[in-house]
């Protein structure tokens, strides 16, 4: 087989989904950006509302500088929950996909057929879903940025807005990897989704509550919730702790998976 015919392939099937979900998540954050002029005019009240909610809460909303700024509003409107969610929904779902719900179908034995390493196989497939799910994140990102003068976000730079988008990019590959090599070990798209989901809400509540409970305060530094939020690439930029920190763990799961495939029997 010549060389990303496996990857040409997997984006091929998957493209028309691609178109669903990026327009989507460009119709998600167009409304999400229109909507921040009437938030502002409406701010004391909007900020009275959150100061009388429990900081473990605003934290988890990622409301805890406010709503009314340009950062605090995207932040707690987008950034912090709908979005990465969004990622992690769709990233997971092609990587328990990618090799346990293929092999389960019986469409990946006939990839195997071919002269192709399987070491290549996984490599190609996992690099699909994180092309596919980078490709939402950037339509995301290029509408938040383009529509910056018309909602009157103006205050928040390209950099900043690209870094939040990225950061919440490598926060869903982290676990899409997860999801990836889980399933490539086990064959079982199930405990794949269970292991992917299931870390990233754990780390959600661990994050949220550690505003609250003194032992997941001790946590919190685990949570890639954390690293994504505080502090937030919206004001801070391109830090370690939101960009590099999910980058280097990812790598791991991927190579893990990779390399775990390669050995299991199949048969």
């Amino acid at each position: 087989m010549t060389h990303f015919t496996i990857l040409k392939q997997m984006l091929r099937e998957r493209r028309r989904g691609l178109i669903w979900w990026s327009l989507a998540v460009a119709a998600l954050a167009t409304i999400t950006a229109a909507s921040y002029p009437a938030v502002r005019d409406a701010g004391e009240g909007f900020e009275e509302f959150m100061d009388g909610l429990p900081e473990g809460v605003t934290q988890m909303m990622g409301a805890a500088d406010g709503i009314t700024t340009p950062s605090g509003y995207l932040n707690s409107q987008f950034f912090s929950n709908v979005f990465p969610i969004l990622l992690l929904i769709y990233g997971i779902g092609l990587a328990a996909w990618s090799i346990a719900g293929a092999e389960r179908e019986g469409t990946l034995e006939p990839l195997l057929a071919n002269p192709v390493h399987r070491w290549r196989l996984a490599v190609e497939r996992f690099a699909g879903v994180a092309i596919l799910v980078t490709v939402v994140s950037l339509v995301a990102t290029v509408v938040l940025v383009a529509l910056r003068s018309p909602f009157e976000l103006d205050e928040l730079s390209v950099s900043n807005l690209a870094a939040a988008g990225v950061a919440a990019l490598l926060m869903a590959l982290l676990f899409t990897a997860l999801t990836f090599a889980v399933g490539a070990a086990s064959g079982s798209r199930g405990a794949a989704i269970a292991a992917g989901a299931g870390l990233a809400t754990a780390t959600y509540v661990v994050y949220g509550l550690s505003a609250l409970v003194d032992v997941f305060e001790n946590l919190r530094w685990t949570s890639p919730w954390h690293w994504l939020l505080q502090p937030s690439p919206l004001t801070d930029g391109w830090t370690f702790q939101a960009i590099g920190a999910p980058a280097v763990v990812l790598v791991p799961f991927v190579v893990v998976g990779v390399a775990v495939f390669n050995r299991r029997d199949l048969t």
